[in-house]
């Protein structure tokens, strides 16, 4: 079993690491792959080009096993929706179960995401969720996975919802940070960046403009 983890890591920060590392140890998942999207439709794309956003996942990832890059979404161009990369996969590796990571905001959302039922018909959902957030229950409720269940015994289909630890790194905070000067090596940014990630961001001037 694997997980997706998409987004447009806009730059991947260490908040969004701790979370699949998080969630591959709870869902004892062979690996989480990491899945830089090539344009989000779900916010603004992003001024920094795909490739340097890849290679900031590169350097990010590289010292976890369990995480993998993921370019399908960067390669197929155009829209990243869920579940054209779904389909995508479950043509290469049919028999493989996946799941599909997302946030409490998206999934709250997720009744207006390109065929929803299809994507459940083809993964479970990890919905991940911060003290305080409120859920919809009532989206799908009969696909969400009770105490007495677990994602392994199914092979697509269930929602599951999973406290993350809290974690305050945002990209955009980090990014309003980096275009200034004055705030460029705050504890925000050292703290929330991965050294190798916050070298290339400076190699390249990243985020400065």
């Amino acid at each position: 079993m694997i997980a997706l983890f998409g987004g447009t890591f806009n730059p991947i920060h260490n908040g969004h690491i701790a979370l699949a590392r998080e969630v591959a140890a709870a869902f004892n998942l062979k690996q989480v792959d990491i899945l830089p999207s090539y344009q989000s439709v779900h916010r603004a794309q992003p001024m920094v080009s795909t490739r340097m956003r890849e290679q900031m996942v590169k350097l990010a990832i590289s010292p976890y096993s369990e995480l993998k890059l993921n370019t399908l979404e960067l390669e197929r161009a155009g829209p990243s929706y869920a579940i054209d990369t779904l389909k995508q996969i479950k043509q290469q590796s049919a028999r493989q179960t996946v799941c599909w990571l997302m946030g409490v905001d998206a999934f709250n959302g997720f009744l207006n995401w390109k065929d929803a039922p299809g994507i459940l018909q083809l993964a479970h959902l990890i919905v991940c969720t911060r003290p305080g957030s409120h859920i919809d229950h009532s989206i799908f409720r009969r696909h969400q996975l009770s105490p007495q269940q677990s994602l392994e015994q199914y092979p697509a289909g269930k929602i599951a919802f999973f406290r993350m630890q809290p974690n305050d790194c945002s990209s955009t905070r980090i990014r309003h940070q980096l275009k200034s000067p004055a705030e460029r090596l705050s504890a925000t940014v050292t703290g929330c960046l991965a050294k190798p990630v916050l070298e290339f961001i400076q190699q390249h001037k990243l985020y400065e403009t």
